[in-house]
């Protein structure tokens, strides 16, 4: 119950960004001013989840996700209802809906280890966290387009808006009595801890979700070529059913080796699924299809090995802000993949695919000395 309802907290995530670039396109008439619209809230979503991280983290849990589910639920109806007509106030509103981003991930992290009874339902939760938000990201943008073939933007927004907000409101109440805070550890301690424990993962996180960034813009390059812009979606789409259904097989294994010892194995995964699409968009858009599907069976279970590993790092008092910080720097990591593969993915998708097996295998060597076993503390 506690991981549908933070599923549906998050569906904002898979709804509100597309929303708001199609909105700022419909309302300004310019691309430029859809792009600049969607980054602001990319930037904003960034720098809030260790923001109100810290704060719930630190305070009550329940009271930070409803304040900002409520917030970014306001903003979001502010823009459906026609305000943000010029290009200015459409990036204001932008980054300020994205900084009011409920830290919803890092509370749900922060409680599965409370929640788990042993170390196998743990590595379970993690799983299906990480395999439950991939079906954010596939169903959110296809119900916006729907919505917005229908409606226009505003419905995908009302609707991101009444999702968020009631969805937040829920779960913050389902969390109140569930959540035990632990005490702060001195900030000092705190920030050699993170230093010495955390920096490895966290690299590791932003490299892999680098690598990913560089596939995302590849595969509409893709369509392009083959003259089918349309198939950019269900291809894309394959790529996280891959990582859903490797997800739910590996919620059913029981490990024998903790986080930090599976998850440069996972990665490797990762690694020649991407490998695999280097040659296979050649051959075709089916070929391409049954290539990324490959390549994101490992997607859910090396995110979930990532978190685990997190969650063994943190001290007991930061587990909150901790997984926040994974969720920026797993955001900064894909953008600049998305960037820099851009370039590349002009030249060839072949390069962008390429460098995305390189930047994927350079994690498993940061996952590989910088993630190694770590005593585990009592959860």
């Amino acid at each position: 119950m506690v991981l549908v309802l933070s599923i549906i907290a998050r569906m904002p995530q898979g709804l509100a960004p597309l929303a708001v670039v199609l909105l700022a396109q419909e309302r300004t008439g310019s691309i430029a001013a859809a792009g600049l619209a969607g980054g602001a809230w990319a930037i904003g979503s960034a720098v809030s989840q260790p923001l109100w991280g810290g704060f719930a983290g630190r305070g009550r849990a329940h009271r930070v996700e409803a304040a900002t589910a409520l917030g970014q639920g306001t903003v979001l109806l502010v823009l459906a209802f026609g305000a943000g007509g010029s290009e200015g106030e459409l990036v204001l509103l932008a980054t300020l809906g994205g900084l009011l981003s409920a830290p919803t991930s890092p509370i749900s992290r922060t409680l599965w280890p409370q929640l788990a009874e042993d170390q196998s339902d743990l590595d379970a939760l993690y799983t299906l966290d990480a395999t439950w938000q991939e079906m954010v990201f596939i169903a959110g943008p296809a119900l916006v387009g729907v919505l917005v073939a229908v409606s226009g933007p505003g419905a995908a927004l009302l609707t991101a808006a009444c999702a968020g907000a009631l969805g937040g409101l829920v779960y913050a109440w389902v969390v109140r009595p569930l959540w035990h805070a632990l005490p702060v550890v001195d900030s000092r301690i705190g920030l050699v801890r993170a230093l010495s424990s955390l920096a490895g993962p966290y690299a590791a996180l932003c490299v892999m979700a680098l690598g990913l960034g560089f596939v995302e813009v590849g595969v509409p390059a893709v369509a392009i070529l083959e003259q089918n812009r349309a198939a950019s979606g269900w291809l894309l789409a394959l790529w996280s059913l891959g990582s859903l259904v490797g997800g739910l097989i590996a919620s059913r294994v029981t490990w024998r080796r903790g986080p930090a010892e599976r998850w440069p194995w996972l990665l490797a995964g990762v690694t020649v699924g991407t490998a695999t699409i280097v040659v296979g968009w050649h051959f075709g858009l089916g070929w391409l299809g049954v290539t990324l599907f490959l390549s994101g069976l490992a997607l859910a279970p090396s995110l979930a090995a990532g978190y685990g590993v997190v969650g063994d790092r943190a001290a007991p008092g930061r587990r909150t802000d901790s997984f926040a910080w994974t969720t920026t720097f797993l955001m900064l990591g894909f953008g600049g993949g998305a960037a820099m593969g851009g370039a590349l993915a002009d030249i060839s998708p072949t390069w962008a695919f390429t460098a995305g097996t390189a930047v994927t295998a350079l994690a498993v060597l940061i996952a590989s000395f910088g993630a190694r076993p770590h005593p585990t503390r009592l959860r």
